[in-house]
């Protein structure tokens, strides 16, 4: 039935062999095989991190994208309230020659500036003050600590109606200041053009400095204690240790919270809408909430869209900036 050993092994089919006499066939097979089975899982994985995109994608497109080439395309043609449904004829840059020479737009600029570099300094300041006075895990710094996040988490309508009641004319704080004599009649803060910006930065600062504070307090939790012993050892005053240490070991925490800072002072609007409009006339207001008034009041929807234009434009470059400083904070590390 069976044959001899030599003649099962002379039947039994043979791999190809190499010089050296090692099989290659199937290896070469399996190594294809190999390939195709890995080429295969990474278009699955494409595949499937595109799905994961599309639509955040889509919503973005539609939400954030196609409202900005609106904005633009309005930004360029002559758009009242008497075409907005219809035909928008186009003038080219005609609304953003007008947006310059109107002085009502310089004076809003200077505004802004000031507002915004104001809020800039008093933040940074404040909240590295604060940050150090608070380094503690004491039962004060606990309560403090606990109090600023309420304070900053509170939505900016509640605060800014809080603030509104506050600094009215018959309101607790210019009653106050009568009572104590500081005053001879009522302060009627946000309606007068000399203090209406002026009580806005103050709302703004009290939202924006406990969020600060909590920033540059993490921060500086994070350097090594064996670091601040050793430079007193080394007979560093505080002074020192605070200027020479801390604040470069937590400087890219500081640009990344000073870009923020800018950027949330420059698009402030729920504070200037809940508590003075922009007024009295446009002492209270910013390029964002100036675009506001023309559009919704003066109904000169293209002078509109040009300033949010020029608003989107210093944003995008605020937040270009506020990309690079994060990229070089995860470069030194």
């Amino acid at each position: 039935m069976t044959g001899p050993p030599d003649q099962r092994l002379a039947r039994t089919p043979t791999q190809p062999t190499d010089t050296v006499g090692l099989a290659t066939g199937p290896v070469q097979v399996g190594s294809r095989t190999g390939r195709r089975s890995r080429m295969t899982s990474r278009r699955r994985r494409t595949l499937a991190n595109l799905m994961f995109a599309a639509p955040g994608t889509v919503f973005l497109a539609i939400l954030a994208l196609y409202p900005m080439w609106i904005l633009v395309q309005m930004s360029i043609s002559d758009v009242t309230i008497t075409n907005i449904l219809g035909y928008w004829p186009l003038v080219g840059l005609d609304n953003f020659r007008a947006v310059f020479s109107d002085p009502v737009f310089k004076v809003v600029t200077l505004q802004t500036v000031a507002f915004v570099m104001i809020i800039l300094v008093v933040t940074m300041v404040a909240g590295t003050a604060f940050a150090l006075a608070l380094k503690g895990n004491g039962r004060l710094a606990r309560v403090t600590q606990t109090t600023m996040i309420l304070v900053w988490t509170l939505p900016p309508v509640i605060v800014g109606s809080l603030w509104k009641f506050l600094l009215a004319s018959d309101g607790i704080i210019s009653a106050s200041l009568v009572k104590l004599g500081l005053v001879s009649r009522p302060v009627p803060f946000l309606s007068q053009p000399i203090t209406s910006l002026a009580a806005i930065m103050l709302v703004s600062l009290w939202v924006g400095i406990p969020f600060a504070t909590l920033v540059i307090k993490s921060a500086m939790l994070d350097i090594s204690q064996d670091v601040l012993d050793a430079a007193k050892a080394d007979g560093a005053s505080d002074l020192q240790i605070i200027l020479l240490i801390v604040l470069p070991l937590i400087r890219p925490t500081l640009l990344i919270l000073g870009v923020l800072s800018v950027v949330g002072a420059f698009k402030a609007f729920d504070f200037i809408y809940v508590m003075t409009s922009g007024g009295p006339g446009t002492s209270s207001s910013t390029i964002p909430f100036l675009g506001y008034l023309t559009a919704f009041q003066s109904y000169q929807f293209g002078h509109a869209s040009a300033i949010s234009v020029v608003a989107m434009i210093i944003v995008l470059a605020l937040a270009v900036g506020y990309i690079i400083a994060i990229r070089n904070e995860e470069q030194a590390r």
